[in-house]
């Protein structure tokens, strides 16, 4: 599959930055959609918001007869120009956060059927759609088949090609017209003669088809009817559908015959086991696309190097819970988390050390929180922030506390500093400090969770201060 280069540009961000985070995230979400691009067996492309192709799957390329490195990077007018239209308004529908519906055309002597679906960034922005191309010939062409055999099949348990088989029930033999040793491949020279009932058939299909026959014979049901395998005479096996009644009673009103009349339905069970297989193989498909919807889901919504949620899902659950919490009248905290003199750490230690030391904070923060029911997500570079469902102020200062302790017991020395090892400054604000007509709350309490955290960090770092509360500790 080929992907146009222009789709990941390079971060100028230091290596901790939220930028550098987004930008490898999205290689990675990348990644995960050209394998499902290489595994899936129907034709698939991605568009960005102007229409230009950026990945083309080898599937998609033989459908249309196009090759990846004529369509990557050029418009789907260059490339489709017979379908660029309905594309066009696909992108369109996108854009506006329209349902996008399915479509089918006609190429040559196939069918085509295009779904689309809009692919959205990490600021939640539509960047373009995923458009998969499915060939739904085979599924037509089965559909018209067994609509035509079935009318067949009928046809033919009323004219000839089928054989005629008699039953003498007292004596269990059965009687085959010469029409059943030619259509099953069998020495059609061979004399017809009786044979013992049910000696043709499956073992494994005996049982019902005997009990169907019961079922004649004892009047529960007016008419025979099964489907059962015979052998052929090349060695192999013939899906049969046989057919009939009682044709002769006794004095005593106990049946005597049974006349019936048999087809060969081994083609119309062939159809009706692809179709099958292509049914599964659809499901599988449709899970496998679910399930990687879900991966790039949780992908677009995790901080790639810490596991935690990023800032994209920090803020959603931010205003969710504030306006549950301003709805009910309930309480709620914000944290902000700066770890302390992360330039120098970087700087004496190096990058990769401070990613570690992202990851260390990240787990011992989240490890506290999650004793309750709040969340902490990776704000950005060495900052996070924490929400504290239904938390006073006090409450969200005794907790940010245990968090200062928390990150003091991971010992991590660090050279240059007051302390001699890392530490980080929390600012705490809360929904009571809010006016009641504060417009945009949600942002509103993160500015101030960020004014506490710039006093604690200039009042000396390694400390808390609660917005409006900035005495001593």
């Amino acid at each position: 599959m080929q992907r146009s280069e222009d789709c990941v540009m390079p971060s100028s961000k230091s290596r901790n930055s939220p930028f550098d985070t987004q930008n490898e995230r999205g290689g990675d979400r990348l990644l995960q959609i050209e394998a499902v691009y290489d595994r899936v067996p129907v034709g698939l492309c991605y568009l960005n918001r102007d229409g230009i192709f950026v990945t083309v799957n080898d599937q998609l390329s033989r459908m249309l007869d196009v090759s990846s490195d004529h369509a990557v990077g050029r418009s789907v007018e260059d490339v489709v120009p017979d379908h660029a239209a309905l594309l066009r308004a696909s992108l369109i529908a996108a854009l506006k956060e329209k349902p996008i519906p399915d479509h089918t055309m006609q190429r040559g002597a196939e069918t085509l059927m295009i779904s689309a679906a809009p692919v959205t960034n990490d600021l939640g922005e539509v960047a373009g759609i995923s458009v998969a191309y499915t060939n739904i010939t085979t599924m037509t062409k089965i559909s018209e088949r067994l609509a035509e055999i079935e009318q067949r099949t009928t046809y033919a348990l009323e004219s000839a090609g089928q054989w005629i088989w008699d039953m003498n029930i007292a004596t269990n033999r059965v009687w085959r017209s010469p029409q059943y040793r030619t259509l099953l491949g069998l020495d059609p020279a061979s004399p017809a003669a009786e044979n013992v009932a049910w000696d043709i058939v499956h073992p494994d299909d005996k049982a019902r088809t005997i009990q169907a026959f019961e079922d004649v014979v004892s009047g529960r049901k007016p008419h025979f009817e099964a489907v059962y395998r015979v052998p052929r005479g090349n060695g192999g096996e013939a899906w049969i559908l046989s057919r009939g009644k009682i044709v002769e009673y006794g004095h005593d009103g106990s049946p005597l015959r049974l006349l019936a009349t048999s087809v060969d339905i081994s083609s119309q069970k062939q159809i009706e086991e692809e179709l099958s297989s292509n049914v599964r193989l659809r499901m599988e498909l449709e899970q496998k696309l679910l399930e990687a919807n879900r991966k790039l889901k949780k992908l677009s919504e995790s901080d790639h190097l810490t596991s935690l949620p990023n800032r994209r899902k920090f803020s959603r659950l931010l205003k969710r819970e504030y306006e549950r919490a301003s709805d009910h009248g309930q309480p709620l905290a914000l944290l902000m988390i700066d770890i302390d003199y992360f330039k120098a750490y970087n700087d004496v230690y190096g990058h990769l050390a401070g990613d570690r030391c992202l990851v260390q904070v990240g787990r011992v923060l989240s490890k506290v929180i999650g004793k309750g029911t709040g969340v902490v997500a990776r704000f950005g570079g060495e900052e996070f922030a924490a929400l504290l469902p239904g938390a006073s102020i006090d409450e969200a200062a005794d907790i940010a506390t245990t968090l200062l302790e928390a990150v003091a017991g991971l010992h991590l020395d660090q050279e240059d500093v007051p302390a001699g090892r890392t530490s980080v400054s929390i600012g705490i604000s809360a929904l009571a400090q809010l006016p009641a007509a504060t417009q945009d709350g949600a942002d509103a309490l993160v500015n101030l969770a960020d004014r506490a955290l710039y006093e604690a960090k200039r009042a000396g770092r390694g400390r808390v201060r609660v917005w409006g509360s900035f005495s001593t500790d």
